[in-house]
C-alpha cells in the first residue's frame, strides 16, 4: 500500500476542466467548441468595472477620480505574469492604433467593403470641401497624433473610412458617469482554473492595495469565462471532498452495523483503498490526467467493490466454513458479477461522453483489482478473524413471503409491467444541456450587471466561414459581412466584429483600387487642393494624391504583424483549410440564419445549439449502449448458465426494474437526460450481479444468499447515495438513477426468480 500510494501521488495530475469532461471532440464542430471554451480569444477576457463605492458622495477633490485610479491600476495589472494586455473598453488598445496606421499606404485598396456603392459618395468632387474640413477637425482632436501620421500618406483619410464600422467595438455603455470599464486579456486558457485562480488573486491584490491607499473609495466588479471557471473548480473540489468522505463514511457505518468488527473493517478498507488507487493510477497513465469528477464518481465504486468481500464475509459468518473454502465456492459468481459490472461501465464509456471514458477505465481496473484481492488476498487476511453478520430486518420475511405468494406477486408485477409500457410514450427528454451545469445564479447576475458596461458581443455565437484557401475564405467572409451590415442597419443585429479591413481579399482590393483610379482625374486633384486651401491646411503636405499602384495586402503577411494578435480569436485555422469567424452582438438567430443561408461556406454557429446537439447525441448513444450492454451481459451469462430460461430470469429483475423507473419518471414529468440513462445502465450492471448470485445460490441457502445481496444493495445505495450531496447536477442524477435501479432490482429478485430453478 505505501508503494502504491507513492506511485499514484507521483503520477497523478488532477484536471477540473468541465469542458474536457463534458465536451466531445469526435467531429469538427465539437473540436471547435472545445477549443473555444478552453482557450478562445473571448473566453480568456476579464470584463472589469471600477466605480466609486459610494458614487453619490464621492468627492474627487480629496480622492482621485475613477479614471485616474483605473489608469494607475492598468499600469500595475499590465505587468502581471498572467496578463497579456489591458485596455479601456471605450478605447482601442495601443497595438490596434499602431496597426491602423500601418494601413495608410494602402488606402486606395481598403476604403470600402462595398466600393461600387460607396465610391461615388466618398470620391465625389462636390464632397471634397467637407472632407477637408473633416481632416482639419481630426487634426485638432485628441487623436491628432494618429491622424497626422495617417494623413501624411493618406490625405483623404480613406484608410480610416475602412475602419469606421469597427468604432462601435469601443463604445461602452456605462451605467453611471463615474464607472470605468476595462478589458483584461489573460495568457492562460480560460479553463485552466489553477492559473486563473492565481491571476485573480493577483488582480484583486493589486486592487486592494491601491484602494486602501485611496481610502477604500472604489469597488471592483468582474465577469467573464475565467470567473466562472474558478468558481466551478471550487464547487467541484468541494463536491469531490464531500462525496468521497460521505461515501466512505456511509459504507463504513453499514459495514460496522452489520459485521461489528473493526479488525475486519481494517482489512476490507485496505482492499478497497488499494482497488481505488489502482483505478486512479491506471486512469492517470492511460489519459495523462484524472478528472476531479472521475474521482468523485470513483469514490462511489467503494460501494461496488466492497460487495465482493461482503458475500464472502456473510457466508463465512453463517456457514462457519473457512474463508478459502467460501472464496472457492463463490468465485464463479463473483467473477461473473464483476464481469457484468465491468461490461456496464465499458458500455457507459462508449456513449461518446469524454468524462465517462475515464470513469470506464477507472472502474475496469478498480473492479479487477477488487476481485483479484478478494480471490487471493482476503482469505489470508481473515484466517485469524471470525466474522459475525447481523441479519438485516425484514429481508428474510420478504423472501419467504415472495416464495409463498409467488403467483400473486407475479400477477401484480405483470400488471405493473403492462401499465409501465403504456407510460413510456409520455417520457420527456431534456433539450437544454445548460441545465446540467452548476447553479451559478449569483455569478450570472453579477455577470449581467458587469456586461451592461460593455458592448454586447456574445462569445458563444458567431458566423463561421470555411474556404480551401485565404482568398476564397475572405471573399466569403466579405459576402457575409455585407449581409451583417445590412442587418445592423435594419436593427436585427446590434453589432458585429468583422475581418475587413484587417484582412481583405485580393478581389475586393482590386475593386477598391479600380474605382479610386477612375476618380483620380486632374479635376479631382485641383478640387482637393482648393478644398485644402479653403480649410486653411497645407497644400504642399496634403495636396498630393498618389495614383501609383500599391502591392496587395496578403493575409499571410498581415498575420505576421500585430494584426495576428488582434484577430487571434477570429482566424481559427489556416490548414488544411482556412476557418474564419465573425463575432456577433445581440441578434435574431432565425433572421441571421435566413440572411446567410445562400452563401456558400458560411454558416451560423451557436455554442448553446452545439451543446444541445451533443446532449441529443449522448442520449441516443446511451439508449443504444443500454441495449447493447444488456445483450453482451446476456451472452456471457448464457455461456456460464447454458440455459436461455436461466439467462432470461437472471436479467429479468434488472430489466423490469429499469422499465418501472422509466415509467415512474414519465408519470412524474421528469425531464430525462443521457445521465439518467447512463445511471440506469450502471444500475442494470449491478442488478444483474444480484440476479447471478440469487440464481446460482452457490451456498445452497437462499436466505443467506439474499442476506448477502441485501447487504450489497445497502452498501451500494449508501455509496451512490452520497453522490446526491454534490452540487454538480451530474452527481445527484446518477445517485438517484443507480439507487432506484438497484433498490427495485433487489426487491424483484425473489419474485421473478423461482426457487426451483436456483442451483
Amino acid at each position: 500500500m505505501p508503494c502504491l500510494v507513492a506511485i499514484t501521488l507521483w503520477q497523478i495530475r488532477v484536471e477540473s476542466d468541465l469542458n474536457a469532461f463534458f465536451t466531445s471532440t469526435e467531429d469538427a464542430d465539437s473540436r471547435l467548441l472545445a477549443n473555444l471554451l478552453q482557450s478562445g480569444e473571448l473566453s480568456r477576457r476579464y470584463l472589469l468595472v471600477i466605480e466609486p463605492a459610494n458614487p453619490i458622495n464621492h468627492d474627487t477633490t480629496s480622492t482621485p477620480s475613477a479614471s485616474a485610479f483605473a489608469a494607475e491600476l492598468v499600469k500595475q495589472w499590465q505587468v502581471l505574469a498572467g496578463v497579456e494586455r489591458v485596455w479601456y473598453a471605450n478605447q482601442p488598445p495601443a497595438d490596434w492604433l499602431a496597426a491602423v496606421q500601418s494601413y495608410a499606404p494602402y488606402y486606395s485598396q481598403v476604403y470600402s467593403l462595398n466600393p461600387k456603392q460607396d465610391a461615388p459618395d466618398l470620391l465625389a468632387t462636390d464632397g471634397l470641401a467637407k472632407r477637408a474640413d473633416g481632416l482639419k477637425q481630426a487634426l485638432l482632436s485628441p487623436q491628432a497624433a494618429v491622424v497626422k501620421q495617417v494623413a501624411k500618406q493618406d490625405p483623404l483619410l480613406l484608410s480610416l473610412q475602412g475602419f469606421k464600422n469597427l468604432q462601435q467595438q469601443f463604445q461602452a455603455t456605462a451605467k453611471n458617469s463615474h464607472a470605468v470599464a476595462l478589458i483584461l486579456q489573460s495568457k492562460p486558457p480560460a479553463l485552466d482554473s489553477a492559473a486563473q485562480q492565481q491571476l485573480q488573486t493577483a488582480i484583486r491584490s493589486v486592487f486592494d492595495v491601491a484602494n486602501a491607499q485611496s481610502g477604500a473609495q472604489f469597488r471592483l466588479s468582474w465577469a467573464g469565462v475565467p470567473v466562472f471557471s474558478v468558481a466551478t473548480h471550487a464547487e467541484i473540489n468541494q463536491d469531490v471532498t464531500w462525496v468521497s468522505i460521505a461515501s466512505s463514511v456511509a459504507v463504513v457505518l453499514v459495514f460496522l452495523g452489520l459485521f461489528r468488527s473493526f479488525a475486519t473493517l481494517h482489512w476490507i478498507m485496505l482492499i478497497q483503498g488499494a482497488a481505488f488507487l489502482v483505478g486512479v493510477l491506471a486512469t492517470s497513465l492511460f489519459f495523462g490526467h484524472v478528472h476531479s469528477l472521475t474521482l468523485a464518481l470513483g469514490a462511489s465504486l467503494i460501494g461496488i467493490c466492497v460487495d465482493y468481500p461482503i458475500h464472502i464475509l456473510v457466508h463465512v459468518a453463517r456457514d462457519k466454513s473457512s474463508p478459502q473454502a467460501c472464496v472457492s465456492l463463490l468465485w464463479p459468481s463473483l467473477f461473473m458479477g464483476g464481469l457484468t459490472t465491468v461490461i456496464g461501465y465499458i458500455a457507459m464509456g462508449m456513449t461518446g461522453f469524454p468524462g465517462f471514458e475515464q470513469i470506464a477505465v477507472f472502474a475496469l481496473f478498480s473492479i479487477l483489482a477488487a476481485l483479484a484481492l478478494t480471490r487471493w488476498i482476503l482469505p489470508a487476511l481473515l484466517t485469524r478473524i471470525t466474522p459475525k453478520a447481523t441479519p438485516l430486518p425484514l429481508v428474510n420475511q420478504w423472501l419467504l413471503f415472495c416464495q409463498q405468494r409467488r403467483k400473486l406477486m407475479l400477477s401484480l408485477v405483470g400488471i405493473a409491467t403492462l401499465l409501465a409500457f403504456f407510460c413510456l410514450p409520455q417520457l420527456r427528454w431534456m433539450s437544454d444541456m445548460q441545465r446540467l451545469a452548476l447553479n451559478m445564479d449569483v455569478l450570472k447576475k453579477q455577470d449581467q450587471t458587469v456586461r451592461e458596461h460593455f458592448s454586447s458581443i456574445q462569445p458563444g455565437r458567431f458566423v463561421l466561414i470555411h474556404g480551401e484557401d485565404f482568398e476564397t475564405a475572405l471573399q466569403r467572409s466579405e459576402a457575409a459581412e455585407r449581409q451583417l451590415l445590412a442587418m445592423k442597419q435594419s436593427g436585427t443585429l446590434q453589432e458585429y466584429y468583422g475581418l475587413f479591413p484587417w484582412l481583405s481579399s485580393q478581389a475586393l482590393q482590386q475593386d477598391n483600387s479600380k474605382f479610386y483610379q477612375q476618380a483620380m482625374t486632374p479635376a479631382f486633384a485641383d478640387a482637393w487642393r482648393y478644398a485644402l486651401r479653403q480649410a486653411g491646411l497645407s497644400v504642399e503636405k496634403l495636396g498630393t494624391l498618389s495614383t501609383a499602384p500599391v502591392s496587395m495586402l496578403l493575409p499571410e503577411q498581415m498575420l505576421q504583424t500585430p494584426v495576428q494578435q488582434i484577430l487571434s480569436g477570429q482566424v481559427l485555422a489556416t490548414t488544411p483549410e482556412v476557418v474564419l469567424s465573425l463575432w456577433l452582438g445581440d441578434h435574431d438567430p432565425n433572421a441571421l440564419q435566413q440572411a446567410l443561408q445562400d452563401l456558400p461556406g458560411v454558416r451560423y454557429f451557436s455554442q448553446k445549439d452545439q451543446l444541445d446537439h451533443l446532449a441529443v447525441v449522448y442520449r441516443d448513444r446511451s439508449l443504444l449502449m443500454l441495449a447493447i450492454g444488456g445483450l453482451v451481459m446476456a451472452l456471457f451469462i448464457y455461456v456460464q448458465q447454458r440455459s436461455l430460461l436461466k439467462t432470461g430470469l437472471t436479467l429479468l429483475p434488472a430489466g423490469i426494474g429499469t422499465l418501472f423507473i422509466f415509467a415512474t419518471w414519465a408519470l412524474m414529468g421528469e425531464e430525462l437526460s443521457f445521465l439518467h440513462v447512463i445511471g440506469l445502465l450502471l444500475s442494470i450492471s449491478l442488478c444483474v450481479d444480484y440476479g447471478i448470485f440469487f440464481m446460482e445460490n452457490r451456498g445452497g441457502d437462499s436466505l443467506i444468499t439474499y442476506q448477502a445481496i441485501a447487504v450489497s444493495t445497502l452498501s451500494t445505495v449508501a455509496s451512490f447515495g452520497a453522490l446526491g450531496l454534490g452540487k454538480t447536477p451530474t452527481l445527484p442524477i446518477l445517485a438517484l438513477s443507480v439507487s432506484l435501479g438497484v433498490g427495485v432490482g433487489f426487491v424483484l429478485c425473489p419474485i421473478l426468480i423461482p426457487k426451483k430453478l436456483q442451483s
